[in-house]
């Protein structure tokens, strides 16, 4: 179904894992107003990410000010309607996304799950948003983030990888650290024992890691270069993380561990030759077990 509009807005806040997982959401946004001016409303850590987005033409920034920041609101607001958006396609539903439908571009035509709880995941939910729109686009869960990875070559050879590596993304936000499997240092050295080339990514939250885990170690990578390592990995083993789902939307092998505390099939992590394993406690799941899992992964 093709509509023809202006200017469209779309709005999605969330974590990185929900901005990237949304990807086969806004390619078939775009796809159907091939003729609009197609504009995102994130917050400004995903700014430059979503900027190299082949489906978003320009970003503009919400970082969400409390309500008592008015400025902040009345900046937005003279932005929004500046702009006469004719379909809002509203990917957050929350309650301040809400706040925005009713006051800010209430004459614009508002696609929303009216705050609807999926029983699967919130995807499958925004899937079925736009589906009852018309919007049936084979891409709606097929994200594919090609267009993110950049040519890693160079910062592989500056610093030394230069065969193929196993990735391990050994971190997670500084808020749920009992998301981390607590033996990313002993599966490194038994990979590397065993002669396997070994690559952790640290992010800004999980840096005290650079230290204990042995192997390359790389920190600082802006989201190209991020996605450049990951699409170059043989296999990748990350927690529940939004580098995992970078490393599922560019469908590479690899896996994800779930703990106790969040849920493996709402993630929407597991999909083409990303796969996950979910237990009710991360400290006994083995070293062993997820070697032995990697290796014939590798090897077949």
């Amino acid at each position: 179904m093709k509509i023809k509009n202006d200017n469209i807005l779309v709005i999605k806040h969330g974590s990185l894992g929900d901005i990237i997982q949304a990807d086969g959401i806004f390619r078939a946004i775009k796809e159907a107003h091939p003729d609009s001016y197609i504009t995102l409303m994130t917050t400004s850590i995903y700014s430059s990410l979503m900027q190299k987005s082949p489906y978003i033409d320009q970003v503009i920034i919400d970082d969400r000010p409390p309500l008592w920041k008015i400025i902040n609101f009345i900046s937005l607001y003279k932005r929004l309607k500046s702009y006469r958006f004719k379909v809002v396609y509203d990917l957050q539903n929350s309650q301040r996304t809400s706040f925005y439908k009713r006051y800010f571009a209430k004459n614009a035509s508002w696609v929303t799950t009216e705050r609807r709880h999926h029983p699967t995941s919130g995807l499958r939910g925004l899937s079925e948003m736009l589906k009852d729109r018309g919007i049936n686009n084979k891409n709606l869960l097929k994200p594919d983030i090609k267009w993110l990875a950049n040519n890693a070559e160079n910062l592989l050879n500056q610093n030394k990888i230069e065969q193929r590596y196993i990735l391990l993304l050994p971190g997670s936000s500084r808020s749920h650290k009992e998301k981390r499997w607590p033996y990313y240092s002993d599966l490194a050295s038994l990979l590397i024992k065993n002669k396997y080339c070994v690559v952790s990514v640290l992010g800004p939250d999980e840096l005290e890691l650079a230290t204990k885990i042995p192997g390359h170690i790389l920190t600082n990578l802006n989201w190209e270069e991020l996605a450049g390592v990951v699409q170059k990995a043989c296999y990748i083993i990350g927690n529940d993380s939004g580098p995992c789902h970078i490393a599922s939307c560019l469908n590479k092998k690899g896996i994800a561990l779930f703990g106790p505390k969040t849920s493996s099939i709402r993630s929407e992590l597991k999909r083409g030759n990303f796969s996950v394993i979910k237990t009710e406690n991360l400290w006994e799941l083995s070293v062993e077990k997820i070697y032995s899992i990697a290796i014939e992964s590798i090897t077949t």
